[in-house]
Formats: C-alpha cells, structure tokens, sequence
C-alpha cells in the first residue's frame, strides 16, 4: 500500500495499529527521511525488524537497539499499567533479536493536572521490572504538557543490548520444516482492555499478559537452531506470523485447536464479533526452530512462569508462499492475513 496523494491523505487511527496501513505510514516516513541500510548493519532499518543489529567499528561487540512509545488508554489495566508496558516492550523487542538487554532511556509527556500518586505508581513499577530485569535506566526526559492538548501521560523508552549468539535472530530466517511455538495464551492483553473500556464491564478475572520475558527466554536465544523470533504486540498473532512468513518466503501452517486460548478471551471476542488471532498481546512470542530443538524449548520455556503454557502449534512449509496458513477444528483451512489496524485502539 502507498500514499496516492500526500497533499490530501490524512493520518488516520488505523495507521497507527499495527497492520498494513502501518506499514504504508512506515514506508511513507521512511521514504521521505531516505532510511537506508549501511555496511555496519547486521540488521539495518529496512528489514524492519523488532531491532537494529550494528556492528562496532573496531570491536568485537554487536549492538542491538530498539525504540518504543506508549499511549495506552486507560494507563491502569487489569495485570498491570504504561509502566509495564514501556519496559517490558523495549526489553521483549530486543530478546527476540537474541540480544541480552542492558540500559534503557525513558521520556516522560506527561497531562497538566496527572495526580503524583499515579505518577508515583508507574514509576514504581518501571523501577521494579528493572530491578527484576537486570536493566538499567541510563538517560531520560521529562515534558509537562497544558491540559487537554494530552490524553494523561505518553511514555518513550529506547532500549540497547547486547548480541548473546553469534547471528541475529531475524524475521526472514524461517525455513521449510522448522516448528512453530507460541510461548502462551493469546489475546490476553486487548481483550482484557474491554472490560474498562467503553462502559463494557465483563465479568471475568481475565489479565492482560504485559510481562518481560527476561530472563525467562535467555537459554532460548542462545541457541542457534532458533531461527526466527517475534514478540506480538499490535495486530497480535496475525500480524507477528505473517510478518515472518512474507519476510522468509515460507508459509507458517497453524493447527488452529493447538494455539492457547483463554476461554474469556475467546467468548468475548466472539460476543464483539472480533478476531482474536488479531488482537493485541504483551508478554508472548512466536518462536520458530528447527525441530531437533522441539524438546530443549519446550522443557526450558515450561520452566518459568511467564511461558509454562508453551505450544506447539504448526511447521513451516514451502507453499503457499508469504501466507499463514490456519488448519481449523472442523477439518477445513484459511488464510489468516494481517490486519488491516489494530481492532482495538490505544492498547501500547
């Protein structure tokens, strides 16, 4: 998708939503700043990965380095608040490169008339995961923004890591007969949102799954049979699978009984005629392997907390190329596509 015409083409709420219109705003930014890899570049910004993969000059050391931005509404939610959010998000984009994170930066726009106990709150909470993270916060900005010209409080965080294997772990990596894991329940964090959002009250002790998953995935990404990683954020499960299957040329074929699924999370979906597969996750992967590692990852994720309801749920395979291929519980098959934006508004 491309901007036909710039002078009359306006940035919509969709754009923002993780799914091909994003990509079309992405192209369209990138484009006009004149993105370009370079030859320092183990992963540069064109293949729009989770994170840049930078060779220093002179040293044995790869960086790898990520940026994020939080606007969720409302700042509160069940399982956790924006403070999870920006941590565990900028921590989950660099695991999934194979990177060991190490210092984040952290900017702060924050609404005239935000109470200091709410503000005290959020703070605790990044304070807390990076303690529990080994990660520190080296460099950060604060604004104050008039009331009404900011919804609350707006969060940015970079994070910087360091390369923990010996190549990046990449979205175009995934090959022909390599399994499929997912390291947990899906849907947990958008439709968790429904039940504060929009006068919706639900009845159901349903969470949102923001967590960081380090170091509960560090074995994992150590090892050099995993091919390819992706944390799902916006867009969920559907946009994660097809970003790796269009990026490596392959098609992610899904047992669709097999991928982990709340009860709550399902009914609710289907109450508000949504796709689950596409709404927004926080604390959960897409793991692809070669299968000789089938029973090393699952052993080791099932280990910890974050990732004991690990799955496998499906193979790669050569054709259909670029798709996702979901085999559904009545025996038939469909295509799972991107999203066109995230259903669910302001969920990260």
């Amino acid at each position: 998708m491309k901007i036909q015409n710039e002078n009359k083409e306006i940035v919509e709420l969709s754009h923002g939503g993780g799914g091909k219109r994003m990509d079309q705003l992405i192209g369209f930014i990138s484009k006009k700043i004149g993105i370009r890899n370079s030859s320092e570049d183990l992963v540069g910004p064109e293949e729009t990965d989770d994170s840049a993969v930078i060779k220093i000059r002179n040293t044995s050391n790869t960086l790898v380095l990520t940026t994020d931005s939080h606007t969720i509404d409302p700042v509160f939610f069940k399982g956790g608040n924006i403070g999870d959010l920006a941590v565990a998000g900028t921590i989950n984009d660099l695991i999934v490169m194979g990177a060991k994170p190490l210092y984040l930066t952290l900017g702060m726009i924050i609404e005239e008339g935000f109470t200091f106990s709410d503000l005290g709150r959020i703070a605790e909470t990044i304070g807390n995961l990076c303690k529990k993270t080994g990660v520190r916060i080296v460099a950060g900005d604060t604004k104050v923004m008039p009331r009404g010209m900011l919804s609350s409080i707006v969060l940015n965080t970079s994070g910087v890591g360091v390369l923990i294997r010996e190549e990046p772990i990449k979205d175009s990596n995934a090959k022909p007969g390599d399994i499929i894991i997912v390291t947990g329940t899906i849907g947990d964090h958008g439709t968790s949102l429904l039940s504060l959002r929009e006068g919706l009250q639900f009845d159901t002790e349903l969470e949102s799954d923001v967590t960081p998953l380090w170091p509960a995935l560090e074995k994992i990404v150590r090892d050099p049979r995993i091919h390819s990683m992706k944390d799902m954020t916006r867009g969920g499960f559907a946009s994660a699978t097809n970003e790796i299957a269009v990026k490596s040329g392959v098609c992610l074929e899904i047992n669709e009984e097999k991928i982990p699924m709340r009860p709550e999370a399902k009914a609710i979906c289907e109450i508000l005629g949504l796709e689950i597969m596409e709404i927004s996750c926080e604390g959960r992967a897409i793991i692809i392997a070669d299968p000789s590692a089938e029973q090393d990852i699952i052993q080791e994720l099932r280990k910890h907390p974050e990732t004991k309801d690990a799955r496998i749920i499906g193979k790669v395979i050569s054709e259909p190329k670029k798709k996702v291929l979901i085999k559904t519980e009545i025996g038939g098959k469909r295509i799972l596509d991107k999203p066109f934006g995230e259903p669910i508004p302001r969920v990260c």
